[in-house]
């Protein structure tokens, strides 16, 4: 009678795990002897670091939370951490697993093509920029939002996966708003000037309430997408109440991006689900209930709505400026990051101005994707990313359809609700830079993914992969 063994896996399995244990105990003891924060820090590190290699696809979800919070120091310090032990991950499982991370990258080669020429494009706006350190700056952060973007497209192989992706992105925004509105309490004033503190608006962790209101309008959207994947009560019960925390906190933000990227989002949904516009618009006022019920409760958060004399905080001036500098460079632009370069220059230039200190003084970006690319990388560099978007919400749509066919309509509505949190944080776009924004990219993966999921549905790749699988346990004649 034989005993079946269980191995670790390969990487850890020749590792001597007793010394290892005890040398990493003994470091936790003298942390703690030495402040308490750093032994909880290193005890995190090493259980992430553990489910990183251990359980790589694991790993990468249990990291990912960490963009909602990298305004915080813990959070920033977990987010280098991580993506450091994440790739540390990938890098040993393709060399371990290399046939099945090269069938990954064959099949999203042009998208990850894409990518690499928008990159380098980025980088080779250096050769022309009137200050090459601060395209350096700009240009050396580019990496981790797209090797993230990589990552998720390899890591996530299953619907499974997917369905844990979606929920670790839901469940990390719901966090965020409710740390959010219960650090609110403390910071809270009466007296606060509702147009230019930020003293009644919900930012959390995030450390900016528009930054923090963009990813909550996309999370609410995905929320709905996720119930419809699901058919326990309890389960829909608490999509339900993260869905109302989500729409309470981004009314709490008082950013006027509610208005716009909701606004959008609504337009795309009656477009893409017209097929059940009833039940777009009975969503739609199960998110309006909470916020107006935030606004009747926080009177400054709707004042701020509402008023507009602000000029948008300066957003109108750095616009023009934008504009006027794109239009002197449209092919090229004037590099990464050097748009705060130039503005000073242009400030006399672009007529009248509500708030001067926005372009002559302060380093601001443009507070406007759209333009802050074009103004920076050109038309060339605007272009390449604006065809990784749209190829991406494509690939959600497409998914929806074949998914549809194939009588997945609960996939189907997963991939509509993906395209919608897109199209939303493309409205939000509008008023903030966020082109290298983690949850951005975290939503365009998703799109591919279904993709590639959708097509293992279909009939034609069951009978593709059945004609060229060989047989287990069989070698191929030569």
């Amino acid at each position: 009678m034989t005993t079946a063994v269980r191995t670790l896996p390969a990487p850890l399995h020749s590792l001597p795990l007793v010394p290892l244990v005890a040398c990493s105990a003994a470091a936790l003891g003298v942390l703690v002897g030495f402040d308490e924060r750093f032994a909880v820090g290193g005890l995190g590190a090493v259980a992430l670091a553990a489910c990183c290699f251990l359980r790589p696809a694991v790993g990468l979800l249990l990291w990912l939370p960490a963009v909602f919070v990298a305004a915080s120091a813990a959070g920033g310090a977990l987010l280098r951490a991580g993506f450091v032990l994440c790739v540390g991950a990938w890098a040993a499982e393709a060399i371990r697993r290399r046939s099945i991370m090269d069938e990954r990258l064959r099949e999203f080669r042009w998208l990850i093509a894409l990518v690499i020429a928008m990159y380098l494009w980025f980088g080779a706006t250096m050769l022309w920029a009137a200050e090459p350190a601060a395209t350096l700056r700009e240009y050396r952060w580019w990496p981790i939002p797209l090797t993230v973007f990589g990552l998720v497209l390899i890591r996530i192989t299953s619907i499974r996966r997917l369905l844990l992706l979606v929920t670790t992105f839901v469940a990390a925004a719901t966090l965020a708003a409710t740390t959010g509105m219960i650090a609110l309490r403390s910071t809270a004033s009466a007296t606060a000037d509702p147009l230019n503190s930020v003293d009644n608006r919900v930012s959390g962790a995030a450390g900016d309430p528009n930054m923090l209101c963009a990813g909550l309008v996309a999370a609410a959207i995905l929320a709905f997408g996720l119930a419809c994947t699901v058919r326990s009560a309890r389960v829909r019960s608490m999509i339900a109440l993260a869905i109302l925390v989500l729409a309470a906190a981004a009314a709490g933000t008082a950013s006027r991006m509610v208005v716009i990227s909701s606004g959008v989002a609504l337009l795309a949904a009656l477009v893409i689900f017209r097929h059940v516009i009833g039940r777009v618009l009975a969503a739609a006022l199960c998110v309006v209930a909470p916020a107006a019920l935030w606004f009747w409760s926080f009177p400054p958060a709707w004042q701020r709505m509402v008023v507009s004399s602000d000029g948008g905080s300066g957003r109108e001036d750095l616009w023009r400026a934008a504009l006027h500098l794109a239009l002197e460079n449209p092919i090229l632009g004037l590099g990464l990051e050097n748009f705060q370069v130039h503005k000073p220059a242009v400030a006399l230039q672009i007529g009248q101005v509500q708030n001067a200190s926005a372009v002559a003084e302060k380093p601001l970006v443009a507070h406007n994707t759209y333009l802050q690319l074009w103004v920076d990388s050109g038309v060339i560099g605007l272009a390449l990313f604006l065809t990784i978007v749209v190829f991406c919400i494509w690939c959600s749509l497409r998914a929806a359809r074949l998914l549809a066919s194939a009588g997945r309509r609960d996939l189907a509505a997963l991939s509509r609700s993906v395209a919608v949190a897109v199209i939303s944080m493309l409205g939000s776009a509008l008023f903030l830079t966020i082109a290298r924004d983690f949850r951005l990219w975290l939503l365009l993966a998703m799109g591919p993914i279904l993709l590639s999921l959708a097509r293992a549905e279909t009939p034609w790749r069951h009978e593709h992969r059945a004609e060229t699988t060989p047989i287990a346990g069989k070698c191929p004649q030569p």
